[in-house]
């Protein structure tokens, strides 16, 4: 127990580094005019035994072809994750991204919440230092990541031939004007974009496919 503790102890230490070191190191400015390609991430959880998946899909842009994708689980530690929230998931999903072969132009991560002061996709934009937006089907819970230093950071961003916004928020090396083009060029048939779609739809599957051969149930 006391080993079990003191392991705890160091990724708690290590997760609030990690925070502190993002947090001075977010900067919005205009994204690059070349992008050709784009990483969508997406993640979910098995309930009660402490494991995380979590999908990363390359896409080519503005076709939208999928060029490959990566896909791991991992251990997740709900007590440290619930303490010191999304920066918990920041390690895998940064494995995941290395496992693709072709390098990403931009970054575009499922915000899991609205309510931190960092988001998510700052996290992966300042360590992987590319640039990176993130997106919440929730857009009227992103009062606490509205503005970074008096400038506009997220918002709602309203969606053809759907009723219900997108919030979209600017991670890193990427302004809240730019993050809503890119995102509405990613825009297809459904309200999400469709690296996010993707990689959602292919992480529930795993998802549940684990379950089955882990678990013995669906």
């Amino acid at each position: 127990m006391a080993d079990a503790n003191a392991l705890r102890d160091l990724r708690k230490k290590e997760l609030i580094t990690l925070r502190e070191r993002v947090e001075t190191r977010i900067n919005l400015k205009p994204a690059p005019k070349r992008i050709r390609r784009i990483a969508g991430v997406d993640l979910v959880l098995t309930p009660g035994v402490g494991k995380v998946h979590v999908c990363a899909s390359l896409m080519s842009y503005p076709k939208l072809n999928v060029l490959e994708e990566a896909i791991a689980t991992d251990e997740l530690d709900t007590a440290v994750q619930s303490e010191l929230g999304t920066v918990a998931f920041v390690p895998l999903i940064l494995s995941v991204l290395k496992m693709l072969k072709q390098k990403c132009n931009l970054i575009m991560v499922k915000e899991l919440s609205a309510r931190e002061d960092i988001p998510l996709a700052g996290y992966i934009g300042v360590i992987s230092g590319r640039p990176a937006l993130g997106i919440s089907d929730k857009s009227s819970t992103m009062k606490a990541v509205a503005k970074l230093e008096g400038v506009k950071r997220a918002g709602p961003v309203k969606i053809r031939g759907h009723k219900t916004p997108l919030g979209v928020v600017a991670g890193h090396l990427v302004t809240f004007t730019d993050s809503w083009k890119l995102v509405k060029g990613c825009i297809t048939d459904s309200r999400i974009p469709e690296p996010i779609r993707n990689a959602g739809s292919r992480v529930r599957a795993w998802e549940r496919e684990w379950r089955r051969l882990n678990l013995g149930r669906k």
